[in-house]
């Protein structure tokens, strides 16, 4: 249960989007934002149609279970942001080009939309989402960290900062320790602090690191209907390795939104405003995860998905565990596995990115990727942000003065096996010449 809590509340509550942020202050050396060229900021973002917005959701919500999938070799829980991995890819998509272009377009349902209506289109749904009331937060922030001697071509420039409204500096990556406390403070502001450390200074390659694309996102909400502390108890749940005690939360819920599947229930439970509910997918059997989440593909969870919406509301006595969960990824393996391979590779064509550099000169080095989550009786807190780190394909890392090893004069030999270690022959050349 608590496994199915997380793509839930992923797909319906972190959709992708752009938030312009202020910088955070910096200990690098004149890391200053580069100054907007002349149409960047004054861009206007034309109409986007209700039906693009929820194309680009639909989009969002088949990668989320594709993701999830992916994952579900990880060990216990597993909590992502979809929509922080989609966001921070939809910021990478301007500048992509060729087959890279028509990977991520497909991966994400970047192409339900022309590339050229893309960042107005992501620009509205970030709009749509960003949500600020006494009882409801969601906000959502992007940002491009460029190596102080590139400069970014002007139509990628114009899409990011002037009409995805993305933060845009440049960063000196020859101190990468500084460089990702730059970063690293940035994304703290943007998530409450509940993300830290999500960029470690060793994924920084002073001579190769290009540009860093963050997505940070953060949702604090309560409960339209609280739970009561008092009614909460320590009852057993059921885990995969044996019966634990979970402080599990209950209350009756009047009318919600209710669905009764082949083997599973789906409830919606709702926060305050209206705007943001959590989809509970629950087998009917203790041990029957795996073989409901393996017969669910994509299309079908965004269904169901769409099906809560218009569900019958019923009366239910819900009981539902206190939560709260860390977790960190490193997500090349499964982009690449997801056909996303193209980015990883000199195959790559991010053309439209820097001035100066062509297909195959810019590849993705990492995608790092951080959440939190906590449920209890007042609402939930979900946290998310992820990194884009890219490189120069062709960038080699300093050459060390070579050691001089000169065998002229008498040495020793021993020629060995590896696996156990047994020297097999051992011997000394006092003259090679000799015979």
């Amino acid at each position: 249960m608590r496994r199915f809590i997380t793509p839930a509340l992923s797909a319906l509550a972190l959709l992708a989007a752009c938030q312009q942020a202020e910088p955070p202050a910096s200990d690098i050396p004149a890391p200053q934002a580069a100054e907007p060229s002349p149409d960047s900021t004054a861009a206007e973002t034309p109409a986007v149609t209700n039906e693009t917005l929820h194309a680009l959701a639909e989009g969002n919500n088949r990668f989320a279970w594709s993701l999830f999938g992916a994952l579900e070799g990880e060990a216990s829980n597993v909590f992502v942001s979809p929509a922080s991995v989609t966001g921070a890819f939809g910021l990478l998509y301007p500048g992509a080009a060729g087959e890279t272009e028509a990977q991520m377009a497909r991966l994400f349902g970047f192409d339900a939309v022309s590339p050229a209506d893309f960042p107005a289109a992501e620009k509205a749904l970030a709009d749509a989402i960003v949500t600020d009331t006494e009882t409801a937060k969601m906000t959502v922030a992007n940002a491009v960290w460029l190596r102080q001697t590139s400069v970014l071509k002007a139509p990628y420039r114009s899409a990011v900062e002037g009409v995805m409204a993305a933060k845009v500096a440049l960063v000196d990556f020859t101190k990468p320790a500084a460089a990702a406390k730059l970063i690293n403070d940035w994304v703290e502001d943007h998530t409450n602090d509940r993300i830290k450390d999500l960029i470690p200074p060793s994924a920084i390659r002073p001579d190769a690191t290009e540009m860093i694309l963050t997505n940070a996102v953060w949702f604090k909400a309560d409960w339209q209907s609280q739970f009561k502390k008092d009614a909460t108890e320590d009852m057993p749940f059921h885990a995969p390795a044996g019966e634990v005690r979970a402080k599990m939360m209950q209350q009756t819920l009047k009318r919600a939104r209710y669905l009764s599947r082949d083997g599973y229930a789906a409830l919606d439970m709702d926060y305050s405003g209206g705007d943001y509910a959590l989809t509970v997918i629950l087998p009917d059997e203790g041990n029957a995860l795996p073989r409901i989440a393996g017969a669910m593909t994509p299309e079908a969870f965004v269904t169901l998905i769409g099906d809560m919406d218009s569900a019958g509301e019923k009366r239910v006595r819900v009981f539902l565990p206190k939560v709260k969960i860390e977790a960190n990824y490193e997500l090349n393996d499964a982009m690449i596995a997801l056909g996303l391979g193209h980015a990883f590779t000199s195959d790559a064509d991010f053309s439209g990115l820097i001035e100066g550099a062509g297909p195959g000169d810019l590849v993705i080095s990492k995608v790092l990727h951080k959440t939190f989550l906590e449920i209890d009786e007042k609402g939930t807190e979900a946290a998310a942000a992820t990194a884009i780190l890219m490189e120069r394909a062709m960038a080699m890392p300093p050459q060390e003065e070579p050691v001089i090893f000169r065998a002229d004069h008498p040495f020793l030999i021993a020629l060995r096996h590896k696996p156990t270690g047994t020297v097999m022959f051992l011997g000394r050349v006092e003259d090679p010449t000799a015979g």
